[in-house]
C-alpha cells in the first residue's frame, strides 16, 4: 500500500506539471521546468529526512500552492501530492482533519481568480473525498496489522500449547511405563518369594515323605496331604500372577478398570467388595487408572493379609481438579503410630509421580485414601 501511495504520489507531482508546460510563454520555459523540479525535489525531501517530515510538508503544501496559483492549468493537483504525502505518514484523527483543512483553504486559493465557482466546488469535493479515502486506508492498514499480529500471536499460543500437550502425553506415558515396569518387577518379587518358597517346602516335604513311606506310613500320608494343598494354593497364586501378565482381549480395552478388581479379588480371596463412584464421572488418563488400579489392589490385598479383613468399601470421587481413592475395610485396626511398610511406600512413590498424596484414617474402620490432580483441572460438560 505504501509503495502504491508513493508512486501515486509522485504521479500527481510530475504529470500536472509535464502537462501544464503546454500553456508556459517561450520565455517562462526556464523558470517554470526549475520549480517543477524543484517540486519534484521537495516530494522526494521527506522520504530522506523524515524527522523533519511534518516542516517539510508544510513547506511542500505551501510551494505547490503558490506554483499552481502562478502558472495555473491543473497544477492544483500537487496539492493532492502532498495530501497523499501526509495520510502515508498515518495521522491522527484530529491532525489529519487539520492538514485537510488548510489544503483545501490554499486550493481554493491557488484556484482564486482562474475558475468558476463550479469548478472549485468540484475540486472542493474531490479533496474531501481524497482524504476520506485516504483515512479509510489507513484505518483498514492499521486493522490489518493488529490482525496479523493477533494471527502470529494466536499461532504461537498454539504452537505452545500444542507443545505442551505432547509433553504431558509424553509425561503420561512415561509415568505408565514406569509404573508398569514396577508392577512387573513385583510380579517377579511376588513369584521368587511367595512361589519359589513354597515350592522348595513341597520340594523338602516330598523327600522327608519319601523317607517316612516305610517307617511311618501314616504320618507321611499327612503330610502327601499337606503337600497337595500346598500345590493347589501355590496354582492358585500362579494363575492369579499369569492373568496379571496375560494380555487383555481387545474387545475390552479398560485394562485397568477398577469394577473388574473388584470382581477378581472378590473371587479370589473371599471377601465382599462393596464398589462406588461418586462426583461427575469422567474418563482419566491410563497412567493415573494405573495407579489406582494397583494403590485399590495394594490396599485391599494389606486388608486382608495384616488386618484379616472379610469386608472391603471402595469409593472413587471424582472433583474439578483431583481424584481420589478411598478404600476401607473392616479388619483389625493397626497400632499407633502407623508405619509404611513395603506396599504402602510404594502406593507413596507412585502418587508422588505426578504430584499426588496418599492419605490414612485410623477410625471405626482404617481406610487408605489415594488423591491424585488432574492437570490443568476438568472441562465442565
Amino acid at each position: 500500500m505504501n509503495m502504491l501511495l508513493y508512486r501515486i504520489r509522485i504521479g500527481l507531482a510530475a504529470v500536472p506539471a509535464l502537462v501544464s508546460i503546454a500553456g508556459v510563454e517561450a520565455g517562462a520555459y526556464g523558470p517554470y521546468v526549475a520549480y517543477a523540479l524543484l517540486a519534484l525535489l521537495l516530494a522526494k525531501a521527506a522520504t530522506f529526512m523524515p524527522k523533519y517530515a511534518s516542516l517539510l510538508l508544510f513547506v511542500e503544501l505551501i510551494g505547490f500552492a503558490w506554483f499552481a496559483y502562478a502558472y495555473g492549468g491543473i497544477l492544483y493537483l500537487l496539492l493532492f501530492s502532498t495530501l497523499v504525502a501526509i495520510f502515508r505518514t498515518g495521522p491522527d484523527k484530529l491532525p489529519a482533519v487539520g492538514w485537510t483543512a488548510l489544503g483545501l483553504v490554499l486550493l481554493a486559493a491557488c484556484l482564486y481568480g482562474s475558475a468558476d465557482n463550479g469548478t472549485m466546488l468540484a475540486v472542493a469535493v474531490l479533496w474531501i473525498a481524497t482524504a476520506a479515502i485516504l483515512h479509510a486506508a489507513n484505518d483498514f492498514e492499521d486493522k490489518r496489522h493488529r490482525f496479523e499480529d493477533l494471527y502470529e500471536a494466536l499461532a504461537a499460543s498454539h504452537e505452545e500449547l500444542d507443545a505442551a500437550r505432547r509433553r504431558m502425553l509424553d509425561y503420561a506415558s512415561q509415568i505408565e511405563r514406569y509404573a508398569q515396569s514396577e508392577e512387573r518387577s513385583r510380579i517377579a518379587k511376588d513369584i521368587h518369594d511367595d512361589l519359589g518358597h513354597r515350592l522348595i517346602r513341597v520340594k523338602m516335604m516330598s523327600e522327608a515323605a519319601l523317607h517316612l513311606f516305610d517307617a511311618d506310613t501314616a504320618r507321611a500320608k499327612g503330610m502327601v496331604e499337606q503337600m497337595r494343598d500346598q500345590l493347589q494354593d501355590s496354582m492358585e497364586r500362579m494363575r492369579r500372577t499369569v492373568r496379571r501378565l496375560a494380555a487383555v482381549d481387545e474387545r475390552d480395552a479398560r485394562r485397568y478398570a477398577l469394577d473388574r478388581l473388584v470382581q477378581e479379588s472378590a473371587d479370589a480371596l473371599g471377601i465382599e467388595i462393596r464398589f462406588e463412584v461418586s462426583g461427575s464421572p469422567h474418563p482419566l488418563y491410563p497412567s493415573l487408572e494405573l495407579i489406582l488400579f494397583n494403590n485399590a489392589r495394594e490396599a485391599i490385598t494389606n486388608a486382608v493379609r495384616h488386618g484379616q479383613a472379610t469386608e472391603v468399601a471402595i469409593e472413587l470421587r471424582f472433583r474439578e481438579d483431583s481424584v481420589s481413592l478411598t478404600v476401607a475395610n473392616n479388619g483389625a485396626l493397626p497400632d499407633e503410630p502407623i508405619e509404611p511398610g513395603l506396599g504402602m511406600r510404594g502406593m507413596k512413590e507412585r502418587i508422588a509421580l505426578i504430584g499426588g498424596r496418599l492419605e490414612w484414617h485410623r477410625g471405626e474402620r482404617f481406610s487408605v485414601t489415594t488423591v491424585l490432580p488432574l492437570l490443568g483441572g476438568r472441562t465442565p460438560p
